[in-house]
């Protein structure tokens, strides 16, 4: 835009500068040939001799220019001469050459008595010191009218004006609009730059300070200067980081006290549940001895207690996790038979609900370094959420191998998950009935305690299912645990 705004300046400055300098040269020229026709009318001519020294007289006073606007170069020819060479009675200054008057111009001249003009060269040739004639030529405006002297004839009358000295203006003008439109862009680069800098660098600050919150880091803050939008943005900040630090410890406070009061308690019942569970273990023993309804009693009491030696040992199990000391004993063992010593555990409760298993895998064994225990205890608990939630249908076991991964995928036909539900599942204590009914039993940390232990090794448990229609969940370890894990081995689609 600035382009394009100097570009018409310099056009209407160009037009005005050169359209003055024709008005001037047309007034001028109608003066001066005025002039000149009154001093023919006023001479004495008698003679040849006294017209062409008329003539002499009038080139002579014109002698002195310079090519500048009031002393134009000037001509003298006569009506339909050639273009060629000056007549008898045809005179220039500075011995310009004839054909600086254009054949057109002419035409024009000799139509009307009206003052003519157009934009053309003066030719000046030289002789004086070469025999070849070097020519020089001037841009300027030739202004033209005729004129006629009794007695012979009718005569034209050019005025030459050199337009170097407007030239030479516009193109000041042109090379000052230049730089000042380069000088103009830069002034508005640089207000945009301090400007954008005035408005960005409060918000880049912000975006930092926002990320390091992200991160957990509360004591960052932003400066505050002065009073304006930017101001009020930092103190926002402020009030918003001091508001959020302050909630998140608090939640963490509650967080320890919850963790170490279910670390406490878990501890403090062991002892007690351990005398209990001795004494119910000997009273099932002799279960037969006693009446049915203390028989019953007696089996009732042992279930519970065993259900709630698993309560106790999930606790326990979580609370580690949460201080941080689960440590992994890994083995070389081959998963196939680890998967299968955990269906042999669990068929019989697999019976007990009418669903049977259906076991594929690899033919050749599948070593690799994991922590036994807690890999039979993730699969011990993707099997009995299948059994729990298996609806009485089979349910089919699959491992594959892959280059870098070992995959375990669990698939029932029973429930199935809602939408949403595939990552809610591995909350704690998240229950799929919300009425948190008890008929399938189960504390709601079987599979979070499932996800921390495929954690431990690298590996992650992902879960797929549609209502009504089954669910998928799948085991995915990497072979080598320092290795990112990045390879998938089932597709989350049923």
């Amino acid at each position: 835009m600035v382009s394009t705004l100097a570009t018409v300046l310099n056009q209407r400055l160009g037009d005005g500068i050169r359209e003055s300098k024709i008005e001037s040269a047309l007034n001028e020229s109608q003066s001066k040939l005025f002039q000149t026709e009154n001093r023919f009318i006023l001479a004495e001519i008698t003679s040849v001799a006294d017209f062409r020294d008329a003539i002499d007289r009038t080139i002579t006073e014109f002698a002195d220019t310079r090519g500048n606007e009031r002393n134009p170069e000037v001509a003298i020819l006569q009506a339909n001469s050639s273009a060629a060479v000056f007549y008898l009675y045809e005179r220039a200054t500075n011995q310009i050459a004839k054909e600086s008057i254009p054949a057109d111009l002419r035409a024009k001249v000799q139509a009307t008595k009206e003052m003519q003009y157009t934009y053309g060269k003066i030719v000046y040739t030289s002789t004086y010191l070469t025999p070849i004639a070097i020519e020089r030529k001037v841009p300027a405006l030739i202004v033209g009218g005729n004129f006629t002297i009794e007695n012979f004839g009718k005569f034209e009358l050019y005025f030459l004006y050199s337009t170097a000295p407007e030239d030479s203006t516009i193109s000041l003008i042109s090379r000052t609009l230049f730089i000042g439109a380069i000088a103009l862009v830069l002034v508005l680069l640089f207000i945009v730059w301090a400007a954008s800098r005035q408005v960005i660098t409060p918000i880049r600050g912000a975006a930092e300070i926002a990320e390091k919150l992200s991160a957990g880091d509360f004591a960052e803050r932003m400066q505050v200067e002065g009073a304006d939008e930017s101001a009020r943005l930092a103190l926002s900040f402020h009030e918003m980081a001091s508001a959020l630090q302050s909630q998140i410890t608090r939640l963490e406070n509650l967080s320890r006290v919850q963790q170490r009061f279910v670390s406490d308690v878990s501890h403090e019942l062991r002892t007690p549940l351990t005398t209990l569970k001795m004494a119910s273990d000997l009273i099932y023993r002799q279960r037969h001895d006693f009446d049915p309804t203390i028989s019953r009693s007696a089996e009732l009491l042992s279930a519970q207690l065993e259900r709630f030696e698993n309560l106790l040992t999930e606790l326990l199990e979580v609370s580690r996790f949460d201080a941080g000391v689960v440590n992994l004993e890994p083995e070389v063992v081959d998963v196939v038979s680890l998967v299968e010593k955990s269906l042999d555990a669990l068929t019989p409760i697999a019976q007990e609900h009418g669903s049977t298993f259906h076991y594929k895998h690899p033919s050749d064994p599948v070593l690799t370094v994991v922590d036994p225990r807690r890999m039979d205890r993730i699969l011990r608990n993707l099997l009995s959420n299948a059994i729990a939630y298996g609806e009485g249908n089979r349910i089919e076991v699959e491992v594959r191998t892959g280059e870098k991964s070992i995959a375990i995928a669990v698939r029932d036909f029973g429930i199935g998950l809602r939408q949403g539900e595939e990552t809610r599942v591995f909350d704690r204590f998240w229950r799929a009935d919300p009425s948190r009914e008890r008929t399938r039993g189960g504390t709601g940390l079987g599979l979070s305690i499932a996800q921390e232990d495929a954690l431990l090794h690298g590996g992650v448990i992902e879960a797929t299912g549609r209502y009504g229609k089954g669910s998928l969940f799948v085991l995915t370890i990497p072979r080598d645990r320092s290795e990112e894990l990045t390879e998938r081995l089932f597709t989350l689609t049923l």
